[in-house]
């Protein structure tokens, strides 16, 4: 009998030291660790057309983007395509929708990368995209947990005196 106690107290020994992941503690990953990785499934920018880009420019821009270390997916996003995303994002209020048409909006160009890394290695080189001719602007997402933190973070409003 006394066998069989110190068998069964060795036994929860182990498990206490294994960190009790048999009993359901296994924390998981961290608030971080989570939003890293969806900043990793979601990597990607966009760059935006100027309104006057030619056939050509349009074309050697997507040859550009294709070409960049990283880059798993190149779309195109025309007039049309814009103003469906557009009355989409607005279809909860569309009293709140701006009066433009498709054309008003600017053709542009949405990258997906292998991850954000990649994505931050391009923003970091401001040049590599935005001096393309042809093109307007480059939207990038943020890139860090900590950068979208603080830019996505309510801000502490001064209170009333």
């Amino acid at each position: 009998m006394r066998t069989l106690k110190v068998v069964v107290a060795l036994l929860l020994a182990v498990a206490g030291l294994a960190g009790c992941t048999l009993f359901g503690d296994d924390p998981g990953p961290t608030e971080d660790e989570q939003i890293q990785k969806i900043l990793d499934s979601y990597a990607s920018f966009t760059v935006i057309l100027a309104n006057d880009a030619t056939d050509a420019e349009r074309k050697n821009v997507e040859a550009a983007l294709r070409a960049l270390p990283g880059t798993t997916g190149v779309t195109f996003v025309n007039h049309d395509a814009a103003y469906r995303r557009m009355k989409q994002l607005f279809s909860a209020e569309p009293s709140q929708r701006p009066e433009i048409e498709p054309e008003d909006l600017p053709e542009s160009f949405e990258v997906r990368m292998t991850d954000i890394a990649a994505v931050q290695k391009i923003r970091d080189d401001e040049g590599t995209v935005k001096s393309l001719p042809g093109v307007q602007d480059v939207i990038f997402p943020c890139t860090t947990v900590r950068e979208c933190r603080e830019k996505h973070s309510p801000r502490p409003t001064a209170s009333p005196s």
